[in-house]
């Protein structure tokens, strides 16, 4: 972990111990525990955010896909009908 070993974890937590006393130690791990639940949880839902506004994107992007080959249909179709038309005149 960052190049930490095991003795000098045993130093840092000595350290702390004597520069914040006996009894804050516990509760500094407690709010750095809730701390970390809370920025779990919101880079979570912020993930799931991103996730679900993507799928609405490619979703949408696949209706125009399927609404434009159908428009294309269309427009091709009649492009047909004008010419028939215009051979039914001659």
């Amino acid at each position: 972990m960052f190049g930490i070993g095991p003795g000098e974890l045993v130093i840092i937590g000595v350290l702390f111990l004597v520069i914040f006393g006996p009894d804050k130690v516990p509760q500094m791990a407690r709010d750095i525990g809730k701390f970390t639940n809370e920025a779990r949880r919101a880079i979570e839902d912020f993930r799931e955010d991103l996730t679900q506004a993507n799928d609405e994107d490619e979703d949408d992007q696949d209706d125009d896909y399927y609404n434009d080959d159908e428009q294309s249909k269309t427009d091709h179709k009649d492009e047909d009908d004008e010419d028939d038309a215009v051979e039914r005149d001659l």
